[in-house]
């Protein structure tokens, strides 16, 4: 199944349970154990990546949501976000050499987050609102190549470098986009095998 169509059913399933159709299916305190300590290895992954050395633009908020922070009262746009950052890499003697090392720090995040992310999905107990996790780091990471380039222009830096942040990134979050695919497929067959066992185990009343 391609990304979007997995992505679309996984939306689907969450809206439902939203709506409070799904099925409770009870697991064992074990598997309760590892999903916490999966969650927690994954949200932390997520938040390293969501760090920024610029102004988060208001529309990307999940620093603050995985962090606990509170949301900035100010609405910041994506060129107020490049705006102070290009002010940053001005004031400093070579500013390019220091948007690559930044940019580097959120590749090393990317990586360590997409190998979180693959041990996630061979986890007991992969869930949809692991995938959302995932999901929404990655439009972060979107995000954020878009202000690396952005800023890159602005101070004039060699088109090699534009190109090379651009090529690093779109592998990055290729290679992320397909742990999101596989997390997502790993969670609806686990939903499925579920509410395939509690079918099989339940019988209605006054049956035998």
């Amino acid at each position: 199944m391609g990304g979007c169509g997995v992505r679309r059913l996984m939306l689907a399933a969450l809206a439902c349970a939203a709506m409070g159709c799904s099925t409770v299916i009870k697991t064992s305190s074990e598997d309760d154990t590892a999903s916490v300590a999966e969650r927690a290895a994954l949200m932390e992954a997520a938040a390293g990546a969501a760090w920024a050395p610029w102004p988060k633009p208001s529309s990307s908020s999940i620093a603050e949501r995985l962090t606990g922070g509170e949301p900035s009262p100010e609405r910041i746009s994506r060129d107020d976000a490049v705006e102070a950052y290009v002010d940053q890499l001005k004031n400093t003697t070579d500013g390019a050499a220091i948007l690559m090392n930044d940019a580097s720090r959120h590749l090393a995040a990317a990586k360590t987050l997409m190998v979180v992310a693959e041990e996630a999905c061979d986890a007991a107990s992969p869930r949809l609102s692991d995938v959302a996790i995932l999901e929404d780091a990655i439009a972060d990471l979107r995000e954020t190549r878009t202000i690396y380039v952005a800023s890159l222009k602005k101070i004039d830096a060699e088109k090699d470098m534009v190109e090379q942040v651009k090529r690093d990134f779109d592998r990055a979050l290729k290679d992320l986009g397909d742990v999101a695919d596989q997390l997502a497929e790993n969670a609806m067959k686990r939903r499925a095998d579920n509410f395939a066992g509690s079918n099989a185990t339940v019988r209605p009343a006054g049956t035998f």
